[in-house]
């Protein structure tokens, strides 16, 4: 059975209904909140400048293991849940069907068209992406970018290799890492992404 990403879009939205008094939603074993990316993405580009053209590529390093911690925890979370047994399970035949449900899950959240490019089990993953929010808010903000400045989709594919090819929960993060083979924001077509075995371990 293939995997029904329109499916387990709407299931996501159907229980983001649910929101305590906070604005907590408690999701798919996991909870998120609603949060403004323009907020997100000044903090992220203006970390980047404080540190400066010497610093830049290390804010990137930062920025972008953040994001594969907080996708490595998020996901695995959302694979233990109910909601992922009950909805996703049944239409997993093979290992790496798991990463088109979490693309799935990731558009649900607002992270842009995740598209699965290439994947070779236990080595690489590459992930396109059209519209990221990252490089829309860059552009918008600063024009132009030297390098590439999605970061939390850098980290995420980095991560989703980690849950499905590196060491059991909580010891494979990191086990993979990702870099940002093109993005919106350098004026490319769009976003992608190419995650490899992390050979230096962690970062």
């Amino acid at each position: 059975m293939p995997i029904d990403g329109l499916k387990i879009i709407q299931a996501v939205m159907e229980s983001s209904r649910i929101r305590e008094s906070k604005g907590i939603i408690p999701i798919f074993g996991v909870y998120v909140s609603l949060f403004f990316v323009q907020y997100y993405n000044r903090l992220s580009f203006q970390y980047e400048k404080l540190l400066g053209e010497k610093g830049a590529a290390q804010a990137a390093a930062y920025l972008t293991e953040a994001a594969q911690e907080c996708g490595y925890a998020t996901f695995h979370g959302v694979r233990n849940s109910w909601e992922w047994q009950e909805i996703v399970q049944p239409m997993i035949e093979k290992p790496e069907d798991q990463i088109l449900g979490f693309t799935a899950m990731a558009e649900a959240f607002g992270w842009g068209a995740l598209q699965i490019q290439k994947i070779v089990p236990y080595v690489e993953l590459r992930l396109r992406v059209h519209d990221s929010y990252e490089a829309t808010g860059y552009q918008q903000v600063y024009g132009r970018a030297p390098s590439g400045k999605c970061y939390m989709l850098r980290g995420v594919t980095g991560a989703f290799m980690d849950l499905l090819y590196g060491d059991d929960y909580p010891d494979g993060c990191f086990s993979f890492k990702a870099e940002e083979i093109r993005c919106r924001a350098k004026g490319d077509a769009f976003c992608e992404f190419w995650a490899r075995k992390n050979d230096a371990g962690h970062p």
